[in-house]
C-alpha cells in the first residue's frame, strides 16, 4: 500500500504543479485540512475517492490522472 500512495502522492503533486497551486493553496481551495494533505502528498496517509474526486475538481484535470496507470504499479 505503501507504494501506491507514494505513487498518488507524485501524480497529485504533479498536478498541483500543471495546476500552478502550492498546498496552502490546494487546501484552501479543496477544504482538506493541512495536516490531512501534507501526510498524504507525504504517503504517510491514503487519500480516499471522495478527495480524489473533489481534487481532481479543484486541480482542473481527471481522477484517473491522480491515480497512477495499471502499467506504472
Amino acid at each position: 500500500m505503501e507504494h501506491l500512495d507514494r505513487l498518488v502522492a507524485e501524480k497529485v503533486r504533479h498536478a498541483m504543479l500543471e495546476a500552478g497551486l502550492s498546498p496552502d493553496e490546494l487546501v484552501r481551495r479543496s477544504g482538506l485540512p493541512a495536516s490531512a494533505l501534507h501526510r498524504r502528498l507525504a504517503a504517510q496517509d491514503s487519500f480516499d475517492l471522495f478527495e480524489l474526486v473533489h481534487l481532481a475538481a479543484v486541480l482542473d484535470c481527471r481522477v484517473a490522472d491522480l491515480v497512477p496507470a495499471e502499467e506504472e504499479l
